[in-house]
């Protein structure tokens, strides 16, 4: 449908009925309505306000509205959950909205945002190998998880997002303040993403007999492949492990495809819902932490209706590593880098609170690595979460709400959203070695996310190894998730030592986003199917681009079968040892830095660039920038400016972010 909001690389698209369009940049915040009492409410958009935000986000929780099956309440009962009278005052203070009415929110309630009522209908619940119900081990009290494959779901789903539509409708930009929507949350089997835990329901099995048949057409096409004899699909019978010594390995990959699949479909199921509200705002979804089976936010991307896919952030005290991964991961695969829910605050049992300094330096290393778009989780407390700048009557914590007062600041003044980072190489993860290293794990040792009563187990690690693995495909035994390749990590650290950028991407990258880098380095073993050989032959005779694959390159499919696109194209290079790279082939940014990180953006309207300078280590050190010629120097925070030839002399203290504006002197 025609709509008057849109997503943009650089953040939202608003055009009024009585008004040019603008672009405003995605920075909001949590606030959670009906665990506040309303007189709180103005207050606490207010003080949001103040602090520089023009955006705010809130769950729509069906347990809350919905607490017996058929008995809606919207403020009617209960004054804290007139949702109407909330959006009454966000636009009354001047704030727009993102509605995020799940059906799933986590958001530490104790039925993750479902009402009870719905969990018990054994027709809903996700079912083990063994048939019996995946039970979530939350510490509150422990529940049935929903399968996504049943029907039933959906058609309760559909009566709620009615029961709810009329209020959007009126809320929606430009007569209202909601300017985009979410379709579910963290769509990921509720993190148990491992392959063998779910989903054996019944309409699960029937949704993998239909995948079957979709993907192979005719049963001797699927004999054929898995050295069978089954008469028809459904006799198939979906694995529910790895068997050791197994070298037929299709039918475990479909398996993991199959799981890719189902989430791919609860979500298409979402957003239809979602349309069916004709409601003139665009849709979004928020991955939980993966960047691997079975999720996969490019694929996510292109769903119909579905605008971006954004992936969550919370990380520990100065955690490097995972936020430059991630974030750069989206900056190379989404068509906005969006961060839906980045840790403002903590949860109940995380049993540690960042501080002011420890947040503000995780958001700029964040817009570092190429974050575009955020959310902060949350800004005002509640239950089973504190450390917010708010409290939750509306009151300030004056350290954490100064941080974000300095940090709108810093965003809103320096106009990040304006620039574009600079880098051109772009390092691709094999999605399909992920999937290897997923199906030949019969029960791996499940990492439970929070809220979980089970905080770890005393059984030996040795018990938790892969099967014995017997099949003709290479693999990578890199330790850590399905995500970690040893080559990939080791061509990351040789990019970070020499201090070059690189976004991270994977086989489902667009062709049209691997064509904006000029140098890309995928990780590449004995196998890798024909249309990513295709996809990368593709790159690689652009002209101008250089395709380094490492460490060895393709004879075969995962079915063994001969498949050496790659080896006949002659523009392709080959890195088995990443400090092989040299300098010479490698695209310059113009500036090199020494004692420090550093990251470059740039904006073309008025040829200006954006030097983010970093210091993530515990000491004071003395870096420098490199350049040619003369540039005049703004720093962002302070406002203090300077001059300089040829290089610039920084002090940074500890986990210290600058950000430096520059312009080029005439001569």
């Amino acid at each position: 449908m025609n709509t008057n909001v849109r997503f943009t690389e650089n953040g939202i698209y608003l055009e009024g009925e009585k008004e040019a369009g603008k672009e405003i940049p995605l920075y909001s915040g949590s606030v959670h309505y009906w665990r506040m009492a309303p007189e709180t409410w103005e207050i606490i958009l207010i003080n949001i306000k103040k602090m520089g935000f023009s955006i705010v986000e809130t769950y729509i929780p069906w347990s809350v509205h919905e607490p017996e099956r058929g008995v809606f309440d919207y403020g009617n009962q209960d004054p804290r959950k007139d949702l109407n009278k909330f959006l009454d005052v966000c636009e009354k203070v001047g704030l727009y909205v993102i509605v995020r009415p799940g059906p799933h929110i986590n958001a530490e309630m104790t039925w993750f945002g479902y009402p009870e009522w719905l969990l018990r209908m054994p027709e809903i619940q996700a079912k083990t190998p063994f048939g019996t119900s995946v039970v979530y081990p939350y510490v509150t009290g422990a529940f049935p998880i929903p399968s996504y494959a049943g029907s039933k779901l959906y058609e309760e789903t559909r009566i709620y997002f009615k029961s709810f539509a009329e209020i959007l409708r009126r809320h929606c930009y430009p007569q209202g303040g909601i300017i985009a929507i979410q379709a579910d949350n963290e769509t990921c089997n509720f993190f148990r993403d491992q392959p063998y835990i779910m989903d054996y329901s019944e309409g699960s099995i029937q949704g993998y007999h239909g995948y079957l048949k979709e993907k192979y057409q005719e049963i001797h096409i699927l004999n054929k492949v898995y050295c069978s004899t089954y008469e028809n699909f459904e006799e198939v019978s979906p694995p529910s492990g790895y068997q050791e010594g197994d070298e037929n390995l299709e039918y475990y990959f479909d398996w993991l495809e199959y799981k890719e699949y189902q989430i791919l479909e609860a979500l298409r199921k979402m957003v239809g819902i979602l349309e069916e509200l004709k409601l003139p705002i665009p849709i979004f979804h928020n991955c939980a932490y993966q960047n691997y089976t079975p999720i996969s936010v490019q694929r996510d991307e292109a769903i119909p209706g579905l605008s971006v896919a954004g992936i969550d952030a919370y990380p520990d005290p100065g955690d490097t590593s995972m936020l430059k991964e991630r974030i750069r991961y989206l900056a190379g695969s989404s068509r906005l880098p969006f961060v839906p829910e980045f840790g403002s605050g903590s949860w109940f049992d995380r049993e540690q609170l960042l501080s002011p300094q420890e947040e503000k330096f995780g958001y700029l290393y964040a817009f570092m690595n190429g974050m575009k778009a955020v959310n902060f989780y949350m800004l005002a407390d509640r239950d089973r979460w504190t450390g917010c700048p708010l409290r939750n009557d509306g009151s300030i914590r004056e350290n954490w709400y100064k941080m974000f007062c300095d940090l709108l600041n810093i965003l809103n003044k320096a106009e990040l959203n304006t620039y574009s980072r600079t880098t051109k190489i772009l390092v691709l993860k094999n999605y399909d070695m992920g999937r290897l290293r997923a199906l030949t794990f019969v029960r791996n040792r499940n990492t439970f996310s929070s809220n979980c009563f089970i905080k770890g187990t005393d059984i030996p690690n040795n018990l938790w190894k892969t099967e014995k693995y017997a099949g003709k495909l290479e693999m990578d035994n890199c330790s850590g998730g399905y995500d970690r390749e040893t080559w990939v990590q080791e061509i990351m650290f040789a990019l970070d030592k020499m201090g070059f950028e690189y976004d991270i991407s994977d086989c489902y990258v667009t062709s049209e986003k691997m064509a904006q880098y000029d140098v890309i380095f995928a990780a590449s073993y004995n196998f890798m199917e024909g249309w990513i050989q295709e996809k990368l032959s593709n790159f690689a005779k652009l002209p101008g681009r250089k395709l380094y694959l490492g460490p060895t390159v393709p004879d075969i499919d995962r079915r063994g079968e001969a498949c050496q696109l790659l080896r006949k194209e002659k523009s392709v290079n080959v890195i088995s040892n990443p400090d092989e790279i040299s300098l010479d082939i490698l695209p310059l940014s113009g500036y090199k830095a020494t004692n420090c990180e550093l990251a470059v953006y740039k904006r073309e309207k008025d040829a200006s660039d954006l030097l983010f300078v970093a210091n993530s280590s515990d000491k004071l050190i003395e870096a420098s920038v490199e350049f040619q010629g003369k540039q005049r120097f703004t720093d962002v925070q302070n406002n203090t400016c300077k001059t300089a030839i040829e290089h610039l002399d920084i002090t940074l203290h500890p986990f210290e972010i600058q950000i430096w504006k520059v312009k080029m002197e005439e001569s």
